[in-house]
């Protein structure tokens, strides 16, 4: 499920390609200059935009002291468009997320630094919206949960490291619990259940044995 670095190079360079020939026509590459600064920790920076009204126009990327690529993207108008990723310094992609005029619109992926995926997600109108996954450095599921308006909003589920349901419930406005939680032990057995209102919960059901909270 990785995103290679290779991926990400084609893919920018592709929607670069496309994108420039479609806004701008043949020949409009002169219009275009690349700028290359850096700062005081090392890091350089590189980017193209437009020569008449110095707006960001093209590929950015941002490279350590080491030469290691850290970042890079592509503005259209001095707006973010399209893929912008984010790099460990193994060169792996550590976050690759997706813009339309300079606000999160599509996909956002995050992998742990031995590749694995870490969260998965999708932004609608510069929103977290519907079921954002998280797991764990191994792979394994850790947490799927609802989110409307860049809120968790609605059912969420966590799972032990060995792939047992953990928690199921529903959140509310945030991480507030609310409504009905049931609460499991490592090897799946239903234990609690509680009775939840906006965070606060209280115990409703109990299995035999189990230890009180």
């Amino acid at each position: 499920m990785m995103l290679s670095r290779t991926f990400v190079l084609v893919s920018l360079g592709t929607l670069l390609g496309s994108l420039f020939l479609s806004s701008c026509g043949g020949g409009e590459d002169k219009l275009l200059e690349t700028i290359e600064t850096t700062d005081e920790y090392g890091y350089k920076e590189r980017i193209q935009r437009r020569k008449d009204n110095k707006q960001r126009q093209g590929l950015f990327a941002r490279i350590s002291p080491e030469g290691k690529l850290v970042e890079e993207a592509y503005y259209e108008a001095d707006s973010l468009e399209g893929l912008r990723v984010m790099y460990y310094t193994s060169g792996d992609s550590q976050i690759v997320e997706t813009y339309q005029r300079g606000r999160f619109e599509g996909p956002y992926r995050e992998y742990h630094e031995n590749g694995k995926l870490l969260q998965v997600g999708q932004y609608i109108n510069n929103s977290m919206e519907g079921v954002w996954k998280t797991y764990y450095p191994d792979g394994q599921l850790s947490e799927e949960v609802t989110f409307h308006n860049s809120e968790e909003n609605g059912p969420f589920k966590q799972y032990y490291p060995n792939g047992k349901l953990k928690t199921a419930g529903t959140f509310k406005e945030g991480d507030f619990e609310d409504g009905e939680l049931k609460l499991y032990d490592e090897s799946g057995t239903h234990i609690r259940t509680m009775n939840c209102q906006m965070g606060k919960c209280k115990t409703i059901w109990q299995a035999e044995g189990a230890a009180d909270e």
